[in-house]
């Protein structure tokens, strides 16, 4: 039976009306819950319900229908972005921390991986904030984003500039071995903090052992961890694409400023252009701060 969500807000006063008729109404067996951040958490009839002190109240499970017929007939639902969510086969039904990483493909600038940490009470919040795909978000819309998800949501960041970056690959050889170092770090780090993560999702970029095997110390603990690709249809994930990618945007303009020379993002026909240009000002000491010297670009510039 598929499952669902639901989410609701209520004020003080309903919220012990509706505390009241689940106590009385609620066959058994009835299972109360201690949730951070919550009035009253239980488990029953096949539904888990949460009602939080900022009078969100979130419902998952099958027959959620019925289920709110009963005990909130006349609330609505803010469902907008759980339909979302569900259509494009990742719902937010559990306190989850996705991570995600930026400036992968980029030759200047650095690589970032950020980590973000929801619950489905933050539904509403990121619907009105628009949280999608930072590919599919103008950069001066993302820096905003990013800052307004920083302030409302317990996050974490990497940034490795092009300088460390490139000892760091010298020494492994390995790009996916330094991303799982760096998303394990952030997961590692927030679940630390957020005890409720009942999910660790992570957008799939190698063999998921490669993640798996760092993750442990979280995971043996009962925390599910998740990879699979265009993991930024879930909003956690989305969330951390725009930190990221936040990230990435300020450590390219902090090269640029450098450099004293504009740099393009990407591995394409302007980055080979202003390589170049950098070459020319500060030959490969310069070019080794502001650029993953690995890529292809660096054998296209002329004089090497």
């Amino acid at each position: 039976m598929s499952q669902g969500t639901r989410v609701f807000e209520v004020d003080q006063k309903q919220a012990e009306g509706l505390h009241a008729n689940l106590k009385q109404g609620l066959a058994e067996p009835v299972e109360w819950r201690a949730v951070p951040h919550a009035r009253f958490s239980l488990k029953a009839e096949g539904v888990v319900l949460t009602c939080y002190r900022s009078g969100k109240v979130v419902l998952q499970g099958a027959n959620l229908d019925s289920f709110c017929a009963r005990f909130l007939p006349n609330q609505a639902s803010l469902q907008m972005q759980a339909k979302q969510n569900s259509q494009a086969g990742l719902e937010l039904t559990c306190p989850t921390i996705g991570s995600d990483e930026a400036g992968k493909g980029d030759y200047f600038g650095p690589l970032v991986v950020a980590a973000v940490h929801c619950s489905p009470e933050d539904l509403p919040d990121l619907d009105k904030m628009r949280i999608r795909d930072s590919k599919t978000v103008s950069d001066q819309r993302c820096l905003l984003l990013a800052a307004q998800l920083e302030e409302r949501f317990d996050h974490r960041i990497k940034v490795l500039m092009p300088e460390a970056y490139n000892h760091a690959y010298a020494a492994s050889g390995n790009l996916n071995d330094l991303l799982a170092d760096m998303h394990a770090d952030c997961l590692i780090g927030l679940a630390a903090t957020n005890p409720d993560t009942e999910e660790l999702l992570v957008d799939k970029f190698a063999n998921e052992k490669l993640i798996a095997r760092r993750l442990t110390e979280v995971t043996d603990k009962g925390t599910r961890l998740t990879q699979v690709t265009r993991a930024e249809r879930h909003p956690s994930v989305a969330a951390a694409s725009i930190i990221a990618r936040a990230g990435f945007l300020s450590g390219l303009h902090e090269c640029s400023e450098q450099c004293g020379s504009e740099l393009a993002k990407g591995a394409g026909e302007p980055v080979d252009r202003a390589s170049k240009r950098v070459f020319e000002i500060g030959g490969m000491k310069l070019l080794s701060t502001v650029a993953k010297i690995h890529f292809k670009n660096t054998s296209k510039i002329p004089g090497l």
